[in-house]
């Protein structure tokens, strides 16, 4: 009795198939253990096919091998079939292709926008306006901007703009930022008005921002008609130790000066900061550590017809005496801004403020001999000006530096201001807010605990 093969359809069709896909040349007969072998070698190639199609780097299973039947159960020999070869399985071999990536070189000169210092896009000012556009740029190349540096200008509406200026007097490492300012007049006829400039390498290569480095960074402004502005100028000087230096700042021609003001370091003490021709004059003393940077400022009127003019009121205080004095504007001026001149070294000044229309300063003479403090106030003369004064009192942290800053209204422009200072401070600056409309009192506090700082801002309005 023959032994049953329930599997031996599945088993002819798999034979069938495979002889289809490789053309084989299978006899026409075999016996029922040729039937098994050839039926465990297609299980073991499509194993091995499974496995190579699933990545794995482990080896096929080998297929089972059949008993060979019992002697004399079945005539048929395996004469006909010779032994089973690889022949029938390709041999695969896995190959991963990793893709070979270059990295993209940074440019040599390539500059980054970072904000709007002064002169947002739109800004509204009078026809032949003076003013300073700023930029904060970043440098994101990999090379160092030095001196040999450029700003220039590249397309549009140029308003005044030199073709082409000195980046820095230093050098801005990759990764460094700085504040590129440009002199602007604003052109006469009323418009919308919008310059674009780039930066200049020292090999003369011209490059800008954007992802290909060479997009321009630009001014834009409106002129309208019958508009007032007030600009800030300054100039600044390095002070050596122990040393009086001074610096002064004029305003452009068109323009004139309405106030002006300082900023100097914590061991630097100003006893003269005053108006001066159409500018402003700063000396200060450098007491202790290293060299200090003096910096005078000019607050300069344009757009409107107007002049400006300054006087003092003098005082002399005895040793150990506290005093005030006050001066006054006259006719139709009003005050807009002023400052102070005192004996150096010996006066210590704790209040300057606008009162009606003059300018007081309050003083202490601290030192054995006699000394003079003057009060300066500039005058302006305009028709339809007025000014207010705005005030903000805030603290600084004991044996520290701070700043307290008062904010003029809407529709009014900084033009000056003054301070008052509580006992164990000293004043180290004191100027118009770069880019708000405030008015900024710097002091050092040289007592062990938090002090007062009145901030007053002068605010000028047309009526």
């Amino acid at each position: 009795m023959k032994r049953r093969l329930p599997f031996l359809p599945l088993i002819t069709l798999i034979l069938s198939t495979l002889a289809c896909i490789f053309q084989m040349d299978v006899p026409s007969t075999l016996s029922p253990a040729q039937v098994e072998t050839f039926a465990a070698q297609t299980l073991a190639f499509y194993q091995y096919q499974t496995y190579v199609a699933l990545g794995t780097q482990a080896q096929p299973p080998v297929a089972d091998t059949l008993a060979p039947p019992p002697a004399g159960a079945d005539t048929a020999t395996n004469t006909m079939m010779p032994p089973a070869t690889n022949t029938l399985m390709p041999s695969f071999t896995s190959t991963i292709f990793i893709p070979s990536v270059t990295p993209t070189a940074v440019p040599c000169n390539w500059a980054q926008f970072i904000s709007d210092v002064t002169i947002p896009d739109g800004w509204e000012t009078s026809p032949s306006d003076h003013f300073i556009k700023t930029w904060r740029l970043k440098n994101i190349g990999s090379c160092t901007w030095t001196s040999g540096y450029a700003l220039v200008f590249d397309h549009g509406d140029q308003m005044g703009a030199p073709a082409s200026q000195q980046l820095t007097t230093g050098s801005v490492a990759p990764g460094g930022s700085i504040d590129v300012s440009v002199d602007l007049v604003s052109p006469a006829a009323a418009g919308t008005y919008q310059g674009y400039f780039k930066l200049r390498a020292s090999d003369s290569s011209v490059f800008g921002i954007g992802a290909a480095a060479d997009t321009a960074f630009w001014v834009k402004i409106k002129v309208v008609p019958g508009g007032f502005s007030v600009q800030t100028f300054e100039a600044q000087i390095s002070v050596p130790m122990g040393s009086t230096g001074h610096v002064s700042v004029n305003c452009p021609s068109g323009s004139v000066v309405v106030g002006g003001g300082f900023d100097g370091g914590n061991n630097i003490s100003a006893h003269r900061s005053e108006r001066s021709g159409n500018g402003w004059v700063v000396y200060a003393h450098r007491y202790t550590g290293a060299n200090a940077t003096l910096k005078a400022y000019a607050y300069c009127l344009s757009g409107v017809s107007a002049t400006s003019t300054s006087g003092y009121a003098e005082k002399t205080l005895t040793p150990g005496l506290s005093g005030n004095i006050t001066q006054n504007c006259s006719g139709s001026s009003i005050v807009s801004g002023g400052g102070y001149n005192v004996t150096e070294g010996k006066i210590w000044v704790y209040i300057l403020r606008m009162a009606g229309n003059g300018l007081v300063l309050h003083a202490k003479n601290t030192a054995a001999s006699n000394a003079v403090i003057r009060s300066h106030p500039v005058c302006l003369t305009s028709a339809g000006a007025v000014t207010v004064q705005a005030s903000n009192t805030g603290s600084v942290p004991g044996s520290s530096s701070g700043t307290v800053e008062a904010a003029c209204p809407p529709g009014t422009a900084i033009t000056g201001g003054g301070f008052t200072l509580s006992a164990n401070m000293t004043l180290t600056g004191m100027y118009r807010h770069p880019t708000e409309n405030r008015w900024v009192v710097k002091a050092l506090n040289m007592g062990g605990s938090s002090l007062n700082v009145i901030s007053y801002g002068i605010c000028l309005a047309y009526s």
